[in-house]
């Protein structure tokens, strides 16, 4: 199962590599990916138009999904008796790990390290400010995760639920048209929360 995890997790950057790597992708992979994206909506063949915006979008997403993924284990187990308690920890260093390269490509690559230039989208982008909350929680969370540090700051990791409201408002409102889509993506996350906090 880690292996499977590790794989899956994996797997958002490995589709980055291709979208960056289509230059340099023999013909019949060229091929292979073309008649896939007749079936399947990835648009491998072609490189992001905004490079910048295409992985803060991928890694973003990923995060919030393996966030969702991690508050999964507690329904699972509660709820069906299928206990991942122990991956649990796992799926949440995922989670920051993507959140960690989001956040560092807004501050490293969009405000090439300009604290000032940060500050400044903070206050005037409310969006941006409840992402950078969210990503302060999962930091300390991250922090405090190995068995020893989570024994004794196990009651900081409540902030987590804090941390999805924050990550559902920053998602919404990073979106300058909200869709059904992004309502339902909001509303998954929301319920994965709401069960968590029913069995916990």
């Amino acid at each position: 199962m880690r292996v499977l995890i590790w794989i899956g997790a994996l797997l958002p950057l490995a589709y980055a590599a291709l979208r960056f790597s289509v230059a340099f992708h023999p013909h019949w992979l060229h091929d292979v990916l073309v008649f896939l994206e007749g079936y399947i909506h990835l648009i491998l063949t072609r490189t992001p138009t905004d490079p910048l915006k295409f992985l803060s979008d991928l890694v973003g997403n990923s995060a919030l999904w393996m966030l969702a993924l991690t508050l999964l284990v507690t329904p699972l187990r509660s709820y069906i008796g299928v206990n991942l308690l122990k991956y649990r920890r796992l799926l949440g260093l995922f989670a920051f790990f993507y959140a960690l390269i989001h956040a560092l490509l807004f501050v490293g690559v969009d405000q090439q390290f300009d604290l000032f230039g940060v500050q400044h989208e903070v206050i005037t982008k409310p969006f941006i400010a409840f992402g950078m909350g969210a990503f302060v929680i999962l930091l300390l969370m991250a922090l405090t995760s190995s068995k020893k540090l989570y024994a004794k700051f196990r009651s900081w990791h409540k902030l987590v639920y804090i941390a999805v409201v924050l990550i559902a408002i920053h998602y919404l409102m990073s979106h300058k048209t909200v869709t059904l889509t992004h309502v339902a993506v909001v509303g998954t996350l929301i319920s994965l929360l709401a069960l968590r906090l029913v069995k916990r």
